[in-house]
């Protein structure tokens, strides 16, 4: 399975880095910006080659985009996980180390 929110996120990043909105970026690849929107959200599943046309607007490797995005590999997201909980304040840290306890049983 596939992660399409991160996907997403990076096509996202990328597009406000460059300063391009979502109009732009939409009428160069050939989509609406609705269809561009539910990709940087994660809400539709867009081909390879779509995902590659956007890449290629945005000058970015389609191996950075796809890469790490296999929910089913066990460091999937581990960067992001410990983002969050370096982002936390000390308060909340027990709680968030509680709940990540309480899901690793499931």
């Amino acid at each position: 399975m596939i992660d399409y929110s991160l996907i997403g996120s990076r096509i996202r990043e990328r597009r406000l880095k460059m300063g391009i909105t979502q109009e732009i970026l939409a009428e160069k690849v050939g989509i609406s910006i609705v269809y561009l929107s539910k990709i940087e959200n994660g809400r539709v599943y867009p081909t390879l080659e779509m995902i590659s046309n956007i890449c290629t607007e945005l000058d970015l490797d389609i191996a950075q985009v796809i890469s790490g995005t296999e929910v089913s590999r066990k460091e999937y997201a581990n960067d992001r996980v410990v983002e969050l909980f370096n982002s936390c304040s000390l308060r909340v840290k027990p709680i968030a180390l509680s709940i990540l306890e309480s899901l690793s049983k499931l």
